[in-house]
């Protein structure tokens, strides 16, 4: 016969619902009496229909009396039903009970010797977007991320210390921490952990600490947009994972804990794992696997903050810019070391990529002189150089950079002008053309570029990038310019080029920096005059640039309102070209059914200068359409 225990005030609902489910089955209902339960056999089934409260209390002695326990879905046992896998219809957890064939001896997990039904929650783990709900809408996810961000910019990491059963131990900062003995119950845990049981013997405590508000923030965005297959969704990088029998954690002050819903105050959890001590019939929702004998203990760390970035964050908020952990700074300062040193092969390889430059150049040859940016190595000291402008605490960086910088210039200018002075072509193709005329719009090229060069040198797995990056700055070609200025003497040539390329070098320089400066790679107290420098250089540099792009965006305004207007009935305005003078002198093509006499295009030309409110000189050429 099956035992049914229920609290006294649920009396009348056992009577007139729950008994009418077993109808077919023996079963006595037995008010619940912590103090004195029936005396059973071992491998006795009861059956609990009980709060969570009640079931927290319960279960450790059904363990100890190896009953046999199935469990019933209550409208006060949410954490029970989640970490045991009931099913919330009453008809179909029934059901489970009914048919099962054998039950499971699954774990109990304490903490602070009392039985966790679901998950333990230390802090705030804050909403990770897992927690809003995969069925929110669009406008409640964002409204989640807003409230997560504004959590984040106004709540302190708080300092943690965790130690396994097996004494391995770490200090992070974190936002909170969750226990749970399995990965399948809890909310925050159900589609991080793949590797858990109900019968394993071991706990996961997912350790959540962002490096900064911009990492929560790129990772909840990334999970609104591109959700992988549960599966295959690995953990967040800043999240850390420990699966082990028994954990201690101590925080420096008293933290927020709950337990099942359940919140306490205190500094020190000790949580803890009793293996298959239960005698459970399993819910539909709960899987139990044949677990490991000796299961090993897994202890993820490396992404939490720790060590020197441990102190950084001490005690303050989240910053919003990330900062680079130690292993990271090494790293990128040996890249950067080896890049800034003058080494032959790139001395070889800038006479090379100037070469081809200079002769794609006279060929007036697109694809050439895009071999000759992906061939120049000018782009790794410039890198360099920008770490080496932020942290003016390492002048050597900047030295070495700088140095390797200059004799690259020269030698691509010292080239180019030999071989222009060998070359008898001497007319300015629309290639060189294009790099004598620099504009603002040249300068986002090499802001943008020396962001992306700066990320790709800090960031291995995008490194294959930089051939991309070296193509969008173009700092060989300009620089072949310059040369071919210097070898015809001509002071037009040498100054439009050298403009573009100077514009090119500071725009990197600062964007480089700035993008090492919000990766975390050098504190503002060190970078203050070394970006200011470059601010300033951009500045004046883009002042010069200013009436070029004016010139630009006049001659776009008037060729979008000449090009396809009908002047007249039967003329239409096409092909339109401008060169800024006094007066502008504007180039069009005149397209019409009948032949068309001095008078007519007169006419034209005053309502052309009409229509852009400047006196011009007008160049016609005249299209019969038959």
């Amino acid at each position: 016969m099956l035992i049914l225990l229920h609290s006294t005030d649920d009396a009348p609902r056992v009577r007139d619902e729950i008994l009418t489910h077993f109808e077919q089955t023996p079963i006595k209902p037995v008010a619940l009496d912590l103090s004195d339960l029936p005396d059973l056999e071992a491998g006795s089934t009861v059956v609990a229909y009980l709060s969570d409260e009640n079931l927290a209390l319960l279960l450790p002695k059904c363990a100890e009396r190896d009953w046999r326990v199935g469990l019933l879905p209550h409208h006060e046992m949410r954490n029970a039903r989640l970490g045991f896998g009931i099913s919330e219809d009453l008809g179909e957890a029934v059901e489970d009970i009914l048919t099962s064939q054998d039950e499971h001896a699954v774990d109990l997990l304490y903490c602070n010797k009392k039985v966790v039904l679901n998950s333990v929650i230390i802090g705030d783990p804050l909403a990770t977007p897992q927690s809003a709900g995969t069925g929110a809408s669009l406008a409640q996810r964002a409204a989640r991320v807003v409230s997560v961000l504004r959590f984040l910019s106004h709540t302190p990491p708080m300092r943690f210390k965790l130690e396994t059963a097996k004494g391995k131990q770490v200090e992070t900062a974190a936002m909170g921490v969750v226990v749970v003995e399995h990965g399948r119950s809890d909310a925050l845990s159900r589609r991080l952990l793949k590797d858990s049981a109900a019968n394993d013997g071991m706990l996961h405590c997912l350790i959540y600490a962002p490096r900064s508000i911009l990492m929560m923030l790129w990772f909840m965005l990334s999970s609104m947009i591109i959700r992988p297959p549960r599966r295959d969704r690995p953990l967040p990088s800043f999240v850390g994972h420990i699966k082990t029998e028994a954990l201690k954690i101590r925080s420096q002050r008293p933290v927020r804990v709950s337990i099942d819903g359940v919140v306490s105050q205190t500094e020190e959890i000790e949580m803890s794992v009793d293996r298959g001590t239960l005698l459970l019939i399993p819910g539909r929702h709960l899987h139990v696997e044949h677990a490991e004998q000796n299961p090993k203990e897994v202890f993820r760390t490396s992404g939490i903050p720790t060590d020197e970035l441990l102190e950084a964050l001490k005690d303050r908020h989240l910053p919003w810019i990330n900062r680079a952990t130690p292993e990271e700074f090494r790293e990128l300062f040996q890249v950067l070391r080896g890049n800034a040193k003058l080494t032959e092969s790139y001395v070889v390889l800038m006479v090379l990529s100037s070469a081809l430059a200079t002769f794609g150049l006279f060929a007036n040859s697109s694809p050439v002189i895009i071999g000759a940016m992906i061939l120049a190595p000018l782009m790794s000291p410039i890198v360099a150089m920008s770490m080496g402008v932020l942290r003016t605490n390492e002048p050597e960086l900047l030295r070495s950079s700088a140095r390797s910088f200059l004799i690259g210039v020269l030698v691509a200018v010292g080239c180019t002008a030999v071989i222009t002075l060998l070359t008898p072509l001497r007319t300015i193709n629309s290639e060189i053309a294009a790099r004598l005329n620099p504009t603002l719009l040249d300068m986002g090229v090499a802001v943008v570029s020396g962001m992306a060069g700066a990320y790709a040198h800090a960031r291995a797995e995008v490194a294959k990038s930089l051939a991309g990056v070296a193509i969008a700055v173009a700092l060989v070609p300009p620089l072949a310019v310059v040369g071919i200025g210097v070898g015809r003497a001509d002071a037009a040539i040498f100054f439009g080029a050298g403009l573009l390329f100077v514009t090119n070098f500071v725009g990197m320089i600062l964007a480089g920096a700035a993008t090492f400066l919000v990766l975390g790679y050098s504190p503002f107290k060190y970078s203050r005059s070394g970006v200011t420098i470059s601010v300033v250089s951009v500045l004046a540099v883009s002042v010069m640039l200013t009436p070029s792009f004016l010139r630009m965006v006049d001659e776009h305004r008037i060729i979008a309102a000449l090009d396809g207007w009908e002047a007249e009935a039967d003329v239409t305005v096409d092909d339109v070209g401008i060169s800024h003078g006094t007066p502008t002198r504007i180039s069009v093509r005149l397209l019409s059914n009948e032949p068309i006499d001095v008078e007519k295009i007169d006419r034209i030309k005053k309502k052309i200068e009409e229509r852009i409110g400047r006196e011009i000189l007008l160049e016609a050429r005249v299209g019969l359409m038959r």
